[in-house]
Order: C-alpha cells, then structure tokens, then sequence
C-alpha cells in the first residue's frame, strides 16, 4: 500500500452508501482513489495501459461486489489488496497477454453479467459511440486510437506527428466532452461508462 494514507473524513459513510447503490457516492470514491491507484500500479508494472487495467477492474469489481462493502472495516486496505493482486496477476499473465483492452472488456462483460442495476454491455458502448460521434474528426480519431486500437500517448503522437502534450489535451478534452453527453442521458449507469471509458 502506499505509504502515505489519505483516509476521506466520511468514508465509512460513502462505502454504505455504495453498498445500497448510490452512485454518487461510488463517485466520491472512485475520484478518491483512482489517482493514487494509479500512481502506485505504475510504479509496480511500468505500464499505464497495465494501471489503466487494474484501476477499472478493481472499481468494475466493487461496484459489482457493493454490497458486501458495509462489512470492511478498513476500506483503504481492502482496496490496495485487491490492486496488489491484480498486479500479481497482471505480471503472471503478462506474457500471454496480446491486447490489454480486451482483457479490459472481458472483465467489465463479466461483472456487467452479474450488475442487475447497469445497462448490458452492448447498451453502454452504443452510448458511448453515439457520445463520441459528436466530438471533432481530429479528437474523436485521437480517441479511438487510444480506446478502440489501445495504441499508447507516444504512438499516437508519433503517427499523427503531434507532441505528446497535445495527444494528451485531445485524449481529456474528449473524454470530458464525453462525460458530459452520458450525463444528459436519462438511465445510463455512470459507474459501467466511466470505466468504459477509463476517466480519471
């Protein structure tokens, strides 16, 4: 676990709520948490597609397995544990591994099966394509890039003969101008879609 704790003031609160479902408070976990989570994982596998990995698929697993979270006494260690063996899996299987974001969706298929409260699947990713149909030909190719083809920042930069810098502000801003179109949706599951589309 890292070494510095950074406990929120409420958060016995926030995982109950969860537990029962709130989303809102899922969401105060989850912008909590991801940084750090993220921070930590790569410093472990030298990967960000490897921390991008493990960060969605410890958050896919909790919003999943919610309801046994009122139960945890302590909620920081039960997250990091859950990220340290997913880092051990990662690098067990890191050989065998042939595109990381398939190995993403097959997790997130697996707990969506299981998540009566969330759109299937097929739902969700047919929001997301409607969402980034909307943004500008030169974002939304950034963005598939980085989602559908799994191509890293520096690739991207590469073919397309951008700096990375700008790679990066293309890749937030849709994302965000993303987010915001879910928003507007009635129904729509924020926590499958954020995963989906791995916003932090």
């Amino acid at each position: 676990m890292p070494a510095t704790a950074q406990i929120l003031p409420n958060e016995k609160e926030l995982f109950a709520l969860m537990a029962s479902g709130d989303e809102a408070a899922f969401t105060q976990i989850f912008y909590h948490y991801t940084q750090r989570m993220y921070a930590y994982i790569l410093t472990k596998t030298k990967s960000e597609d490897a921390a991008e990995e493990i960060v969605q698929e410890v958050f896919m697993k909790l919003w999943a397995k919610k309801e046994t979270l009122a139960h945890v006494e302590n909620h920081e260690s039960y997250i990091f544990r859950m990220v340290a063996n997913k880092i051990v899996d990662w690098f067990r299987n890191m050989s065998s591994e042939k595109n990381a974001i398939k190995t993403v969706w097959k997790s997130i298929e697996h707990f969506t099966n299981n998540t009566s409260e969330t759109l299937d699947l097929h739902q969700s990713q047919e929001l997301i394509n409607e969402a980034v149909a909307h943004l500008s030909p030169q974002r939304k190719k950034i963005f598939l890039m980085s989602r559908q083809e799994g191509m890293t920042r520096s690739q991207i930069a590469e073919q397309l003969n951008l700096s990375v810098n700008t790679v990066n502000n293309h890749l937030n801003e849709a994302v965000r101008n993303v987010k915001e179109y879910l928003m507007n949706i009635p129904g729509a599951s924020l926590p499958l879609l954020f995963m989906l589309l791995r916003i932090y």
